[in-house]
């Protein structure tokens, strides 16, 4: 038999539009895991865009025509990677913003 030896996969850094916004994440009551984690926010005109990481295939991001709405998409999308039941999730969202 043959090994041959195989090259690690070079990550994708991912482009993200527009420009980071300066955001004071305790000034809201935001759910769980926007709080935890703390992804950046990038402002493209009236959309934003939240996001965790920049590599592409190992990013969550969320979208939003304010940053809580963006923040809130991110972490629908956390809890729907992580396979969460609905009553599970609702209890992890924010009720006031």
């Amino acid at each position: 038999m043959f090994y041959t030896k195989q090259q690690p996969m070079k990550q994708q850094a991912r482009t993200i539009p527009g420009r980071l916004v300066d955001f004071d994440f305790n000034r809201y009551r935001l759910p769980t895991f926007v709080m935890q984690f703390k992804p950046s926010i990038y402002q493209d005109g009236d959309c934003y865009y939240a996001v965790l990481s920049s590599e592409e295939e190992h990013d969550v991001s969320g979208l939003g025509t304010s940053p809580e709405d963006a923040l809130i998409d991110w972490n629908d999308k956390v809890c729907e990677m992580l396979s969460l039941s609905a009553p599970l999730r609702e209890s992890l969202k924010a009720t006031n913003i």
